[in-house]
């Protein structure tokens, strides 16, 4: 399951990050990396972007770079 596949108010560990050079370099400066917990805070207008939580940080995120984070449900 991706990040882009969850719903708005779900918890997820990251799995694997599948894309590499500057988008996944300021993810892991952003403290987004394999092995976080993220919640999923809304949705842009038209399903465009999504914004998650990491921790203390907020991010959104594109469509395509999250299509590309794999992720696993937390129990709630």
């Amino acid at each position: 399951m991706t990040v882009y596949g969850l719903k708005k108010g779900e918890k997820a560990t990251i799995t694997s990050i599948s894309f590499g050079g500057s988008a996944r370099a300021r993810l892991s400066s952003l403290g987004v990396t394999e092995g976080k917990t993220i919640k999923i805070l809304s949705f842009s207008l038209f399903k465009s972007a999504v914004l998650i939580s990491c921790g203390f940080v907020r991010i959104g995120v594109r469509k395509a770079l999250a299509n590309r984070i794999e992720v696993k449900k937390c129990a709630q």
